[in-house]
């Protein structure tokens, strides 16, 4: 009876696969349904899933860019409040692409505003993002210079063809 010495791991396989994905495919951490409700506060205008999901899309690619992070899970700390920006800047978006006054532009300008506020201002969630992002630690910061004229600390090559190693030396 031989024993199994590497016991399967379809659990874990499965949680990195799924993690994977939905790496791979998130392109939004806000809830549609939510925006559209914050948007027809505002609007009345016929609006569909897709188009609000594009809207999304965009924001949680701003969101990343200006976080410079794009792996945002439910357990980061940052995670709820940048639902909430996310869902404001759509709403904002749909507001001002639908909105027929003068009055929904400028209640789109200012939910605007006071998203990137909570995103990008005084003491916002860039100021005072705890959380990193994963690949942060396998980052390369500065690489040296690998060349002699402009890296000290390498020698320059002897071009005069004998080493100390040469047995012909004189």
């Amino acid at each position: 009876m031989t024993e199994d010495l590497h016991p399967p791991l379809t659990g874990d396989i499965i949680l990195f696969f799924t993690l994977l994905f939905i790496n791979l495919v998130m392109t939004h951490i806000s809830d549609t349904t939510e925006c559209r409700r914050l948007a027809r506060n505002v609007v009345t205008a016929d609006f569909n899933d897709t188009q609000i999901e594009s809207f999304q899309d965009k924001e949680y690619s701003l969101i990343t860019t200006l976080t410079d992070k794009d792996d945002w899970d439910s357990l980061d700390r940052e995670f709820g409040a940048l639902q909430l920006i996310e869902t404001k800047l759509v709403a904002a978006d749909i507001i001002q692409h639908y909105g027929d006054s003068m009055e929904s532009t400028n209640m789109a300008i200012a939910m605007r505003d006071g998203a990137m506020m909570m995103l990008s201002g005084p003491n916002g969630i860039i100021e005072n993002m705890d959380t990193e992002t994963a690949d942060s630690e396998f980052a390369v910061e500065r690489t040296e210079f690998k060349g002699w004229g402009l890296n000290s600390s390498v020698s320059p090559p002897n071009r005069l063809g004998s080493t100390s190693t040469d047995t012909e030396s004189f």
